[in-house]
Protein backbone atom coordinates (compact mmCIF):
# COMPACT_ATOMS: atom_id res chain seq x y z
CA UNK A 1 0.00 0.00 0.00
CA UNK A 2 1.20 3.48 -0.93
CA UNK A 3 0.42 6.69 0.92
CA UNK A 4 -1.31 8.15 -2.10
CA UNK A 5 -2.84 6.97 -5.36
CA UNK A 6 -3.65 9.66 -7.90
CA UNK A 7 -6.03 9.00 -10.77
CA UNK A 8 -5.09 11.34 -13.64
CA UNK A 9 -1.72 12.82 -14.62
CA UNK A 10 -2.70 16.32 -15.74
CA UNK A 11 -1.49 19.56 -14.10
CA UNK A 12 -3.42 18.78 -10.92
CA UNK A 13 -2.43 15.13 -10.69
CA UNK A 14 1.26 15.39 -11.52
CA UNK A 15 1.70 18.50 -9.33
CA UNK A 16 0.10 16.66 -6.42
CA UNK A 17 2.39 13.67 -7.03
CA UNK A 18 5.57 15.75 -7.11
CA UNK A 19 4.67 17.78 -4.02
CA UNK A 20 3.67 14.61 -2.15
CA UNK A 21 7.08 13.04 -2.74
CA UNK A 22 8.73 16.23 -1.45
CA UNK A 23 6.70 15.71 1.71
CA UNK A 24 7.93 12.13 2.09
CA UNK A 25 4.95 10.24 0.69
CA UNK A 26 5.04 7.15 -1.51
CA UNK A 27 2.93 7.84 -4.57
CA UNK A 28 1.37 5.97 -7.49
CA UNK A 29 0.12 8.06 -10.41
CA UNK A 30 -2.30 6.50 -12.91
CA UNK A 31 -2.55 7.95 -16.43
CA UNK A 32 -4.21 6.42 -19.49
CA UNK A 33 -2.29 8.52 -22.04
CA UNK A 34 0.79 10.68 -21.47
CA UNK A 35 1.34 12.70 -18.33
CA UNK A 36 0.52 16.38 -18.65
CA UNK A 37 -3.14 15.83 -19.42
CA UNK A 38 -5.05 17.93 -21.92
CA UNK A 39 -3.12 21.05 -20.89
CA UNK A 40 0.33 19.93 -21.98
CA UNK A 41 -0.70 17.57 -24.78
CA UNK A 42 -3.80 19.04 -26.43
CA UNK A 43 -4.63 22.36 -24.81
CA UNK A 44 -2.73 25.16 -23.08
CA UNK A 45 0.77 24.46 -24.36
CA UNK A 46 0.19 23.54 -28.03
CA UNK A 47 -2.38 26.36 -28.32
CA UNK A 48 0.12 28.95 -27.08
CA UNK A 49 2.82 27.56 -29.37
CA UNK A 50 0.41 27.91 -32.31
CA UNK A 51 -0.59 31.43 -31.26
CA UNK A 52 3.05 32.45 -31.02
CA UNK A 53 3.64 31.39 -34.62
CA UNK A 54 0.43 33.08 -35.76
CA UNK A 55 1.28 36.36 -34.04
CA UNK A 56 4.59 36.35 -35.90
CA UNK A 57 2.52 36.70 -39.07
CA UNK A 58 0.78 39.75 -37.61
CA UNK A 59 4.16 41.31 -36.85
CA UNK A 60 5.26 40.76 -40.44
CA UNK A 61 2.05 42.23 -41.81
CA UNK A 62 2.46 45.34 -39.67
CA UNK A 63 6.13 45.69 -40.55
CA UNK A 64 5.56 48.55 -42.99
CA UNK A 65 3.85 50.60 -40.28
CA UNK A 66 7.08 50.30 -38.28
CA UNK A 67 9.24 51.32 -41.21
CA UNK A 68 10.31 47.79 -42.09
CA UNK A 69 10.30 46.56 -45.66
CA UNK A 70 8.97 43.03 -45.60
CA UNK A 71 9.02 40.94 -48.75
CA UNK A 72 6.69 38.11 -49.68
CA UNK A 73 6.21 35.57 -46.93
CA UNK A 74 4.07 32.51 -46.49
CA UNK A 75 2.97 29.88 -43.99
CA UNK A 76 4.59 26.45 -43.77
CA UNK A 77 1.94 24.53 -41.85
CA UNK A 78 4.13 21.46 -41.50
CA UNK A 79 6.90 23.47 -39.82
CA UNK A 80 4.42 25.24 -37.55
CA UNK A 81 3.09 21.84 -36.51
CA UNK A 82 6.67 20.78 -35.84
CA UNK A 83 7.12 23.78 -33.56
CA UNK A 84 3.90 22.97 -31.72
CA UNK A 85 4.74 19.29 -31.27
CA UNK A 86 8.27 20.19 -30.22
CA UNK A 87 7.00 22.37 -27.38
CA UNK A 88 4.69 19.58 -26.24
CA UNK A 89 7.42 16.93 -26.33
CA UNK A 90 9.88 19.06 -24.39
CA UNK A 91 7.48 19.89 -21.58
CA UNK A 92 5.87 16.45 -21.32
CA UNK A 93 9.33 14.90 -21.34
CA UNK A 94 10.35 17.26 -18.54
CA UNK A 95 7.42 16.18 -16.37
CA UNK A 96 8.12 12.50 -17.06
CA UNK A 97 11.73 13.05 -15.98
CA UNK A 98 10.69 14.80 -12.76
CA UNK A 99 8.23 12.04 -11.87
CA UNK A 100 10.82 9.32 -12.47
CA UNK A 101 13.59 11.06 -10.53
CA UNK A 102 11.19 11.86 -7.67
CA UNK A 103 10.30 8.19 -7.25
CA UNK A 104 6.68 8.42 -8.37
CA UNK A 105 5.37 5.11 -9.70
CA UNK A 106 3.57 5.87 -12.97
CA UNK A 107 1.04 3.24 -14.02
CA UNK A 108 -0.22 3.47 -17.60
CA UNK A 109 -3.79 2.40 -18.24
CA UNK A 110 -7.46 3.16 -17.73
CA UNK A 111 -8.06 3.51 -14.02
CA UNK A 112 -11.27 3.56 -12.00
CA UNK A 113 -12.14 4.13 -8.37
CA UNK A 114 -13.23 0.90 -6.64
CA UNK A 115 -13.74 2.09 -3.07
CA UNK A 116 -12.06 4.14 -0.39
CA UNK A 117 -8.33 3.57 -0.84
CA UNK A 118 -8.62 1.31 -3.89
CA UNK A 119 -8.17 2.01 -7.61
CA UNK A 120 -8.34 -0.59 -10.37
CA UNK A 121 -6.18 -0.31 -13.49
CA UNK A 122 -7.00 -2.93 -16.11
CA UNK A 123 -7.46 -5.71 -13.55
CA UNK A 124 -4.73 -4.60 -11.15
CA UNK A 125 -5.76 -3.22 -7.75
CA UNK A 126 -3.74 -0.28 -6.42
CA UNK A 127 -4.12 0.61 -2.76
CA UNK A 128 -3.40 3.88 -1.02
CA UNK A 129 -4.06 5.52 2.30
CA UNK A 130 -5.61 8.35 0.28
CA UNK A 131 -6.86 8.72 -3.27
CA UNK A 132 -6.95 11.90 -5.36
CA UNK A 133 -9.28 12.00 -8.36
CA UNK A 134 -7.89 14.24 -11.10
CA UNK A 135 -9.43 12.86 -14.28
CA UNK A 136 -10.18 16.23 -15.87
CA UNK A 137 -12.77 16.97 -18.53
CA UNK A 138 -13.48 16.55 -22.25
CA UNK A 139 -14.93 18.81 -24.98
CA UNK A 140 -18.71 19.15 -24.91
CA UNK A 141 -20.72 18.41 -28.05
CA UNK A 142 -23.83 20.12 -29.35
CA UNK A 143 -26.79 17.90 -30.25
CA UNK A 144 -27.04 19.60 -33.65
CA UNK A 145 -23.28 19.41 -34.22
CA UNK A 146 -21.77 16.08 -33.10
CA UNK A 147 -18.03 15.76 -33.71
CA UNK A 148 -17.01 14.27 -37.04
CA UNK A 149 -14.95 14.89 -40.17
CA UNK A 150 -16.27 18.44 -40.61
CA UNK A 151 -17.19 19.24 -37.01
CA UNK A 152 -14.07 19.42 -34.87
CA UNK A 153 -13.07 19.73 -31.23
CA UNK A 154 -10.19 22.02 -30.29
CA UNK A 155 -7.90 19.00 -29.87
CA UNK A 156 -8.65 17.90 -33.43
CA UNK A 157 -8.17 21.36 -34.92
CA UNK A 158 -4.83 21.92 -33.20
CA UNK A 159 -3.24 19.07 -35.08
CA UNK A 160 -5.34 19.28 -38.23
CA UNK A 161 -3.85 18.34 -41.59
CA UNK A 162 -4.36 21.80 -43.10
CA UNK A 163 -5.40 25.36 -42.38
CA UNK A 164 -9.15 25.64 -43.08
CA UNK A 165 -10.08 28.14 -45.76
CA UNK A 166 -13.35 29.10 -44.04
CA UNK A 167 -13.70 28.27 -40.33
CA UNK A 168 -16.81 28.68 -38.22
CA UNK A 169 -16.34 28.69 -34.44
CA UNK A 170 -19.30 27.90 -32.21
CA UNK A 171 -18.65 29.31 -28.75
CA UNK A 172 -16.88 32.53 -27.74
CA UNK A 173 -15.24 31.18 -24.64
CA UNK A 174 -11.49 31.11 -24.09
CA UNK A 175 -10.90 28.16 -26.43
CA UNK A 176 -13.09 29.55 -29.20
CA UNK A 177 -11.49 33.02 -29.13
CA UNK A 178 -7.95 31.68 -28.99
CA UNK A 179 -8.44 29.29 -31.91
CA UNK A 180 -10.26 31.99 -33.86
CA UNK A 181 -7.32 34.34 -33.30
CA UNK A 182 -4.71 31.80 -34.37
CA UNK A 183 -6.43 30.57 -37.52
CA UNK A 184 -7.47 34.04 -38.65
CA UNK A 185 -3.84 35.18 -38.47
CA UNK A 186 -2.81 32.00 -40.30
CA UNK A 187 -5.14 32.86 -43.19
CA UNK A 188 -8.55 31.36 -42.42
CA UNK A 189 -11.71 33.37 -42.83
CA UNK A 190 -13.20 33.07 -39.34
CA UNK A 191 -16.61 33.78 -37.83
CA UNK A 192 -17.39 33.13 -34.17
CA UNK A 193 -20.99 32.59 -33.06
CA UNK A 194 -22.02 32.82 -29.42
CA UNK A 195 -25.43 32.14 -27.89
CA UNK A 196 -24.90 34.54 -24.97
CA UNK A 197 -24.93 38.33 -25.14
CA UNK A 198 -21.19 38.69 -24.49
CA UNK A 199 -18.06 36.59 -25.06
CA UNK A 200 -16.65 34.63 -22.11
CA UNK A 201 -19.97 34.44 -20.31
CA UNK A 202 -19.83 36.25 -16.99
CA UNK A 203 -16.05 36.71 -16.94
CA UNK A 204 -16.16 39.96 -18.92
CA UNK A 205 -18.15 43.16 -18.47
CA UNK A 206 -20.05 44.61 -21.44
CA UNK A 207 -17.70 47.55 -21.96
CA UNK A 208 -14.69 45.23 -22.14
CA UNK A 209 -16.61 42.80 -24.37
CA UNK A 210 -17.50 45.54 -26.87
CA UNK A 211 -13.86 46.57 -27.03
CA UNK A 212 -12.69 42.99 -27.56
CA UNK A 213 -15.20 42.35 -30.35
CA UNK A 214 -13.96 45.45 -32.20
CA UNK A 215 -10.34 44.45 -31.68
CA UNK A 216 -11.01 40.92 -32.96
CA UNK A 217 -12.59 42.39 -36.08
CA UNK A 218 -9.33 44.29 -36.73
CA UNK A 219 -7.53 40.94 -37.15
CA UNK A 220 -10.29 39.52 -39.34
CA UNK A 221 -12.48 37.70 -36.80
CA UNK A 222 -16.19 38.45 -36.82
CA UNK A 223 -17.87 37.72 -33.47
CA UNK A 224 -21.66 37.32 -33.49
CA UNK A 225 -23.25 37.33 -30.03
CA UNK A 226 -26.86 36.42 -29.14
CA UNK A 227 -26.66 33.95 -32.03
CA UNK A 228 -27.43 30.40 -30.92
CA UNK A 229 -27.18 27.65 -33.55
CA UNK A 230 -30.67 26.28 -34.19
CA UNK A 231 -29.94 23.90 -37.03
CA UNK A 232 -26.93 22.54 -38.91
CA UNK A 233 -26.32 20.65 -42.12
CA UNK A 234 -23.04 18.78 -42.57
CA UNK A 235 -22.12 17.91 -46.15
CA UNK A 236 -19.18 16.37 -47.97
CA UNK A 237 -17.54 19.74 -48.62
CA UNK A 238 -18.64 21.91 -45.74
CA UNK A 239 -21.13 22.86 -43.06
CA UNK A 240 -24.08 25.23 -43.02
CA UNK A 241 -25.40 26.73 -39.79
CA UNK A 242 -28.79 28.31 -39.20
CA UNK A 243 -28.64 30.89 -36.43
CA UNK A 244 -31.43 32.48 -34.45
CA UNK A 245 -33.13 35.08 -36.63
CA UNK A 246 -32.86 33.02 -39.84
CA UNK A 247 -29.23 34.01 -40.52
CA UNK A 248 -27.16 31.31 -42.19
CA UNK A 249 -23.40 30.79 -42.32
CA UNK A 250 -21.34 28.42 -44.42
CA UNK A 251 -17.90 27.10 -43.63
CA UNK A 252 -15.42 24.47 -44.70
CA UNK A 253 -15.13 23.26 -41.09
CA UNK A 254 -16.74 24.02 -37.74
CA UNK A 255 -14.97 24.15 -34.40
CA UNK A 256 -17.33 23.40 -31.52
CA UNK A 257 -15.98 25.12 -28.41
CA UNK A 258 -18.98 25.31 -26.08
CA UNK A 259 -17.26 24.19 -22.91
CA UNK A 260 -16.09 20.97 -21.30
CA UNK A 261 -17.74 18.14 -19.38
CA UNK A 262 -16.14 16.32 -16.44
CA UNK A 263 -14.73 12.83 -16.91
CA UNK A 264 -16.90 11.44 -14.14
CA UNK A 265 -19.02 8.74 -15.78
CA UNK A 266 -17.08 5.95 -14.04
CA UNK A 267 -17.54 7.70 -10.69
CA UNK A 268 -21.35 7.57 -10.67
CA UNK A 269 -22.54 5.65 -7.63
CA UNK A 270 -19.12 5.85 -5.96
CA UNK A 271 -18.95 9.53 -5.01
CA UNK A 272 -21.61 12.23 -5.02
CA UNK A 273 -21.91 14.29 -8.21
CA UNK A 274 -23.81 17.48 -8.95
CA UNK A 275 -26.40 17.62 -11.80
CA UNK A 276 -23.69 18.56 -14.31
CA UNK A 277 -21.48 15.63 -13.36
CA UNK A 278 -18.87 17.50 -11.31
CA UNK A 279 -17.73 15.83 -8.10
CA UNK A 280 -19.13 17.44 -4.96
CA UNK A 281 -16.39 18.37 -2.50
CA UNK A 282 -16.07 19.95 0.93
CA UNK A 283 -13.75 22.77 2.05
CA UNK A 284 -10.82 20.31 2.00
CA UNK A 285 -11.76 19.06 -1.50
CA UNK A 286 -12.83 15.81 0.11
CA UNK A 287 -15.57 13.79 -1.59
CA UNK A 288 -18.46 11.85 -0.07
CA UNK A 289 -16.11 8.84 0.21
CA UNK A 290 -13.73 8.91 3.15
CA UNK A 291 -10.10 9.46 2.17
CA UNK A 292 -10.95 10.31 -1.46
CA UNK A 293 -10.40 13.83 -2.83
CA UNK A 294 -11.21 15.52 -6.15
CA UNK A 295 -9.31 18.36 -7.79
CA UNK A 296 -9.14 20.37 -11.02
CA UNK A 297 -11.79 20.28 -13.72
CA UNK A 298 -13.42 17.25 -12.10
CA UNK A 299 -14.20 19.34 -8.99
CA UNK A 300 -15.99 22.06 -10.92
CA UNK A 301 -15.44 25.52 -12.43
CA UNK A 302 -13.37 27.41 -13.16
CA UNK A 303 -11.81 24.80 -15.45
CA UNK A 304 -8.26 26.11 -15.43
CA UNK A 305 -4.93 24.31 -15.32
CA UNK A 306 -3.48 26.63 -12.69
CA UNK A 307 -6.50 26.02 -10.45
CA UNK A 308 -5.90 22.26 -10.76
CA UNK A 309 -2.20 22.70 -9.93
CA UNK A 310 -2.86 24.67 -6.77
CA UNK A 311 -5.66 22.37 -5.65
CA UNK A 312 -3.40 19.35 -6.02
CA UNK A 313 -0.70 20.97 -3.92
CA UNK A 314 -3.30 22.13 -1.37
CA UNK A 315 -4.67 18.62 -0.85
CA UNK A 316 -1.33 16.89 -0.32
CA UNK A 317 -0.06 19.62 2.00
CA UNK A 318 -3.28 19.31 4.01
CA UNK A 319 -2.80 15.54 4.19
CA UNK A 320 0.74 16.13 5.45
CA UNK A 321 -0.69 18.18 8.33
CA UNK A 322 0.38 21.58 7.07
CA UNK A 323 -1.67 24.73 7.69
CA UNK A 324 -2.63 25.79 4.18
CA UNK A 325 -5.47 27.72 2.60
CA UNK A 326 -7.56 26.50 -0.31
CA UNK A 327 -6.95 28.72 -3.37
CA UNK A 328 -9.84 31.15 -3.71
CA UNK A 329 -8.55 34.09 -5.76
CA UNK A 330 -8.08 32.52 -9.18
CA UNK A 331 -7.19 34.71 -12.19
CA UNK A 332 -8.08 33.77 -15.74
CA UNK A 333 -6.69 34.78 -19.11
CA UNK A 334 -7.62 34.43 -22.76
CA UNK A 335 -4.75 34.52 -25.24
CA UNK A 336 -6.71 36.27 -27.96
CA UNK A 337 -5.40 39.35 -29.73
CA UNK A 338 -5.39 41.47 -27.70
CA UNK A 339 -5.13 39.31 -24.60
CA UNK A 340 -7.81 39.49 -21.93
CA UNK A 341 -7.43 38.68 -18.25
CA UNK A 342 -9.58 38.99 -15.17
CA UNK A 343 -9.42 38.37 -11.44
CA UNK A 344 -11.86 39.04 -8.64
CA UNK A 345 -15.32 40.47 -9.20
CA UNK A 346 -16.64 41.93 -12.42
CA UNK A 347 -18.85 44.99 -12.29
CA UNK A 348 -21.84 42.78 -13.12
CA UNK A 349 -21.06 40.44 -10.22
CA UNK A 350 -20.55 43.32 -7.80
CA UNK A 351 -23.94 44.78 -8.70
CA UNK A 352 -25.60 41.37 -8.39
CA UNK A 353 -24.22 41.07 -4.86
CA UNK A 354 -25.47 44.54 -3.99
CA UNK A 355 -21.97 45.84 -3.24
CA UNK A 356 -21.10 49.53 -3.25
CA UNK A 357 -17.98 50.15 -5.30
CA UNK A 358 -15.93 52.66 -7.22
CA UNK A 359 -14.55 51.94 -10.67
CA UNK A 360 -12.13 53.42 -13.16
CA UNK A 361 -10.66 52.59 -16.55
CA UNK A 362 -7.33 53.45 -18.08
CA UNK A 363 -6.83 53.14 -21.86
CA UNK A 364 -3.83 51.35 -23.32
CA UNK A 365 -3.68 54.22 -25.81
CA UNK A 366 -2.33 56.37 -22.97
CA UNK A 367 0.32 53.82 -21.95
CA UNK A 368 3.78 54.60 -23.29
CA UNK A 369 4.98 51.01 -23.76
CA UNK A 370 1.77 49.79 -25.43
CA UNK A 371 1.77 52.68 -27.91
CA UNK A 372 5.50 52.39 -28.66
CA UNK A 373 5.12 48.74 -29.70
CA UNK A 374 1.99 49.41 -31.75
CA UNK A 375 -0.43 47.72 -29.31
CA UNK A 376 -2.40 50.66 -27.95
CA UNK A 377 -5.77 48.94 -28.29
CA UNK A 378 -7.29 47.94 -24.98
CA UNK A 379 -7.83 49.11 -21.42
CA UNK A 380 -7.57 48.25 -17.74
CA UNK A 381 -10.64 48.35 -15.50
CA UNK A 382 -10.40 48.41 -11.71
CA UNK A 383 -13.12 47.99 -9.07
CA UNK A 384 -12.66 48.98 -5.42
CA UNK A 385 -14.99 48.54 -2.46
CA UNK A 386 -16.16 51.24 -0.05
CA UNK A 387 -13.18 50.43 2.17
CA UNK A 388 -10.81 51.03 -0.74
CA UNK A 389 -9.85 47.37 -1.08
CA UNK A 390 -9.35 46.00 -4.57
CA UNK A 391 -12.40 43.97 -5.65
CA UNK A 392 -11.66 43.13 -9.26
CA UNK A 393 -9.48 43.84 -12.26
CA UNK A 394 -10.00 43.26 -15.97
CA UNK A 395 -7.22 43.84 -18.49
CA UNK A 396 -7.45 43.96 -22.27
CA UNK A 397 -4.15 44.53 -24.02
CA UNK A 398 -0.59 43.29 -24.53
CA UNK A 399 0.73 41.12 -21.73
CA UNK A 400 -2.62 40.99 -19.92
CA UNK A 401 -1.97 37.39 -18.85
CA UNK A 402 1.24 38.45 -17.08
CA UNK A 403 -0.02 41.69 -15.50
CA UNK A 404 -3.10 40.09 -13.94
CA UNK A 405 -0.91 38.11 -11.54
CA UNK A 406 0.00 41.35 -9.74
CA UNK A 407 -3.70 42.11 -9.31
CA UNK A 408 -4.32 38.55 -8.11
CA UNK A 409 -1.74 38.94 -5.36
CA UNK A 410 -3.18 42.32 -4.38
CA UNK A 411 -6.71 40.91 -4.02
CA UNK A 412 -5.51 37.81 -2.18
CA UNK A 413 -3.66 39.96 0.36
CA UNK A 414 -6.56 42.41 0.75
CA UNK A 415 -4.63 45.42 -0.53
CA UNK A 416 -6.24 48.77 -1.19
CA UNK A 417 -6.16 50.49 -4.58
CA UNK A 418 -4.08 53.24 -2.95
CA UNK A 419 -1.37 50.67 -2.18
CA UNK A 420 -1.41 49.44 -5.78
CA UNK A 421 -1.34 53.03 -7.04
CA UNK A 422 1.62 53.92 -4.83
CA UNK A 423 3.67 50.84 -5.78
CA UNK A 424 6.43 52.03 -8.10
CA UNK A 425 6.24 50.44 -11.55
CA UNK A 426 9.05 50.39 -14.09
CA UNK A 427 8.64 52.86 -16.95
CA UNK A 428 7.87 52.25 -19.74
CA UNK A 429 5.91 49.05 -19.10
CA UNK A 430 2.37 47.96 -19.88
CA UNK A 431 1.88 47.19 -16.19
CA UNK A 432 1.85 50.93 -15.53
CA UNK A 433 -1.68 50.89 -16.98
CA UNK A 434 -2.80 48.85 -13.94
CA UNK A 435 -1.13 51.36 -11.61
CA UNK A 436 -2.80 54.30 -13.35
CA UNK A 437 -6.22 52.60 -13.36
CA UNK A 438 -5.82 52.22 -9.58
CA UNK A 439 -4.85 55.90 -9.37
CA UNK A 440 -7.89 56.80 -11.48
CA UNK A 441 -10.21 55.18 -8.92
CA UNK A 442 -9.05 57.91 -6.54
CA UNK A 443 -9.17 60.62 -9.22
CA UNK A 444 -5.41 61.07 -9.44
CA UNK A 445 -4.27 59.34 -12.63
CA UNK A 446 -1.55 61.30 -14.41
CA UNK A 447 -1.93 60.38 -18.07
CA UNK A 448 -5.71 60.78 -18.49
CA UNK A 449 -8.24 63.40 -17.46
CA UNK A 450 -9.88 62.41 -14.18
CA UNK A 451 -13.63 62.86 -14.38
Amino acid sequence: MKDLVILGGGPGGYSAALRATQLGMEVTLVERKRVGGVCLNEGCIPTKALLHAAEGILTLKRGEDLGLVVGNFGVDWEKIQGHVRGAVEKLVGGVEYLLERSGVEVVKGEGSLVSSGKVEVEGRILEGRWVILATGAHPAELPVLPFGDRVLSSSQLLFFQKIPRRLLVVGAGAIGLEMATAFSLLGSEVTVVEALTTPLGGAMDRDMASFLIRAMKDIGVEVLTSSPVERAEVGRDGVRLWLKGDRTLEGEYVLVAVGRKPNSRELQGRVDLDPRGFVLTDHRLGTSLEGVFAIGDLAGPPLLAHKAHHEGVFVVESLAGREVSRPEVIPMAVFSHPEFSSVGLTETEARRRGLAFKKAKFPMGANGRAVSVGEGSGMVKVLAGEDGKLLGVQILGPGASEIVNEASLAIKEGLKVSQLAESVHVHPTVSEALMEAAMAVEGRAIHILNR
